[in-house]
């Protein structure tokens, strides 16, 4: 501590820091008690494994920047704009366990990253009136 180092920070490091597919395990596995059912917990899986691990599962998650999540998130966000509002959650939650466990410098930077996107489609929730 003399140094002004973060003791604790300065061990994690040593230790390793995770890539973003280990650091979703353990947020999984912390949070997947959790989860009402099943199926929740299997989409948590499956949109990470289809539409993030390809392209970011194998960066350190202090490499991870909102460019780079931006990039993850562009091919679905007007197709499939409910998934990817769940991965770009999804996203946040690993990363925001890295920042609280000292893997990151920052939160993550989801706010500013939706700002990159294209306006999503407004949904309409309403049915047609019956005759």
């Amino acid at each position: 501590m003399e140094e002004g180092l973060d003791p604790v920070f300065e061990k994690r490091k040593a230790g390793g820091i995770p890539t973003f597919k280990e650091a979703a395990a353990k947020v999984y596995a912390a949070n997947r008690k959790t989860w009402r059912n099943g199926k929740h917990e299997w989409q948590w899986k499956r949109t990470l494994e289809q539409f993030v691990y390809p392209m970011i599962g194998d960066i350190r998650v202090s490499d991870i920047s909102g460019p780079i999540i931006r990039n993850v998130l562009a091919p679905i966000w007007l197709s499939k704009p409910e998934t990817a509002r769940r991965v770009r959650q999804r996203i946040g939650a690993v990363l925001d366990w890295a920042y609280s466990n000292g893997y990151r410098e920052t939160e993550a930077p989801l706010r500013s990253v939706t700002k990159g996107l294209p306006r999503q489609p407004k949904k309409d929730g309403h049915h047609a009136a019956m005759p």
